[in-house]
């Protein structure tokens, strides 16, 4: 037969034929080899001729056209074990003779082993991603059962899909018994719908952050910070909610508000009872004062209007009596230099022998903390203590009360 009709019709799927690099044979209709288009396997190299039958040019084991067709239903695909352990996918396409004028087949067969390699190696890739997908949703679970805060898988309907053991520690139920509840089983008040609007409104991928009210499990509620993230998977979506119970830090700031208050009545306090100090120094001053001009200074004048020197001894034994009397009986432990203070020095002595700090000070006298340290150094010149090592707190502390 010509091998003319046989070829033509089949030579625009030439590109077809070199893409899958297949074996192709045109037979005539007695299944004779016309023609040969594709590189054969190595092991059919040498078998492979014109003019010989196309099941001997591919080893198919069988003696005549009739067998081959029996064995080998045409326009069927059967897999054709080879040489080298390897197989080849055959199918025989018989020619109508309105394309061949005799009839005839077209042959191909198709080299197994670029599948098989292309099998094994997405085989072999499907196994290492089945891997590292197990890997990771062991990593998940572990992180998301050893999470210290409250976390929660949820849905797009606000459904509770899982909890791991630190959600149901903090809300008093097994983690396994909010799986299947609504968000707003694990919410308080307000926070239920503000929890709904935002998994309503978080684009894929997102985050949400916001203070909510938890919901103890006892009728109560406790502050959280709660994450809200919007994880996106092939198909489908879920959101991962964490709840940071936020309890310790609200109580630490209430306790810190509280101390901050006493401290402050404290220095109210101190302030009123420096006044009252200052006011009992002014009326002991002017009481001082007062017997001062009533008893001494008459004592003195008549010092010194008298002419003998015992007249003069008896007036001064007269005054020293007299300030024995306003000393204490002349049973003062203070120490003369005191006595060389002014009064704002004197406060500055008795905040000092309290142990407070200049700012404090200043803050009590209502000065700045210059003027403190200016007082500090007049003070310690006229006490003998400029040069020293001694520390005025120190030397103030061994002296008696000084109010």
């Amino acid at each position: 037969m010509s091998t003319d009709p046989i070829i033509t019709p089949l030579s625009d799927t030439g590109d077809v034929i070199d893409a899958w690099n297949d074996l192709v044979l045109f037979a005539d209709a007695a299944g004779l080899v016309a023609a040969v288009d594709g590189l054969p396997p190595s092991y059919l190299m040498e078998s492979v001729r014109c003019g010989a039958p196309f099941w001997s040019v591919l080893q198919l084991a069988s003696e005549s056209l009739d067998e081959t067709l029996e064995r080998y239903q045409p326009m069927r695909i059967h897999e054709v074990p080879g040489g080298e352990g390897r197989s080849f996918l055959l199918r025989i396409i018989p020619l109508d003779r309105a394309v061949a004028g005799q009839g005839g087949f077209v042959v191909v067969a198709t080299d197994n082993r670029p599948m098989e390699t292309l099998y094994e190696s997405y085989e072999e890739r499907l196994e290492d991603n089945i891997s590292a997908l197990s890997d990771s949703v062991t990593l998940f679970n572990a992180l998301f059962d050893t999470a210290k805060d409250a976390t929660f898988l949820i849905n797009p309907e606000g459904i509770i899909l899982s909890a791991n053991a630190a959600a149901g520690v903090r809300l008093g139920l097994p983690a396994r018994d909010l799986s299947g509840s609504d968000v707003e089983a694990v919410l308080a008040g307000d926070s239920r719908a503000v929890m709904h609007q935002a998994i309503r409104s978080l684009d894929r991928g997102g985050v949400w952050s916001g203070t909510v009210a938890g919901d103890n499990g006892l009728g109560g509620s406790f502050p959280a910070e709660a994450t809200l993230r919007h994880i996106r998977f092939t198909g489908y979506s879920l959101f991962q909610l964490i709840l940071h119970d936020m309890s310790s830090q609200v109580e630490l700031r209430e306790d810190l508000r509280d101390q901050k208050a006493e401290v402050e009545n404290m220095n109210v306090a101190l302030k009123r009872v420096i006044k009252t100090v200052e006011e009992d120094r002014r009326e002991m001053r002017e009481a001082l004062t007062r017997q001062v001009r009533r008893q001494m200074l008459p004592a003195l004048d008549r010092i010194a209007r008298a002419e003998t020197a015992d007249v003069r001894e008896g007036y001064r034994a007269v005054i020293e009596e007299r300030l024995a009397d306003l000393a204490g009986e002349g049973d003062s432990r203070q120490d003369a230099a005191l006595f060389h203070l002014s009064p704002r020095e004197m406060e500055v002595c008795q905040l000092i022998q309290l142990g407070r700090t200049g700012n404090e000070i200043a803050e009590l006298l209502t000065m700045s903390f210059e003027t403190v340290q200016t007082h500090r150094k007049n003070i310690r010149k006229k006490l003998g203590l400029r040069g020293k090592r001694t520390s005025l707190h120190a030397y103030l502390r061994q002296k008696p009360p000084l109010c």
